[in-house]
């Protein structure tokens, strides 16, 4: 789904004069599957569900199917990273959590649906599965598109986040961003 993220924006915003840095995290709790994320080959029936210009134009051929190309890979990081459990990124545009928190209970509701508040930007996205929705954290969410279940955050202060207080997780955030600096 990165891969897939990352191809929209440079579709989107192609040879334009203006074009943001755009980085994708991409986490997972499972080391062998962010490995093989990160080499981003497909086997070779991926040609039956992606139109020939974007496998021309964002795939090579390679001995076992498709390689992703290397300016769409640059454009994700790849981390292991436990979404309950961790501490957040911060001030993200975009939360992709697709089929992920279906699994989850209400437990871990409770705990989840705060951190993804935090750790959006103010007007930033929270992308949901079909089958999922924020539930009893829509004094969080603001539903945007209910087809596609894409929701953004509210201007509301992020409910008290168990084991680390704010100032905590933008510390963390930085560490994990590969930044030193020290937060006040």
């Amino acid at each position: 789904e990165a891969y897939s993220i990352a191809i929209v924006c440079a579709e989107f915003f192609g040879q334009a004069a203006f074009r943001p840095p755009i980085k994708i995290f991409a986490t997972d709790v499972n080391d062998t599957l962010i490995d093989k994320a990160r080499i981003g080959i497909y086997p070779p029936n991926i040609a039956a569900d992606v139109a020939p210009g974007r496998l021309r134009r964002f795939f090579t051929r390679v001995e076992n199917g498709y390689q992703i190309s290397k300016t769409i890979r640059d454009m994700c990081i790849f981390a292991r990273q436990d979404m309950v459990k961790d501490p957040p990124f911060s001030r993200l545009d975009l939360i992709s959590c697709r089929n992920a928190i279906i699994y989850f209970g209400p437990a871990l509701h409770k705990k989840l649906f705060p951190v993804l508040h935090y750790a959006l930007r103010e007007g930033g996205f929270l992308l949901l599965g079909i089958s999922e929705s924020v539930g009893v954290f829509s004094n969080l969410f603001h539903l945007v598109d209910k087809k596609h279940k894409i929701y953004t955050k509210k201007a509301v202060l992020t409910p008290l986040i168990p084991r680390l207080a704010a100032g905590e997780f933008e510390a963390a955030a930085l560490e994990i961003n590969g930044r030193s600096e020290q937060t006040s």
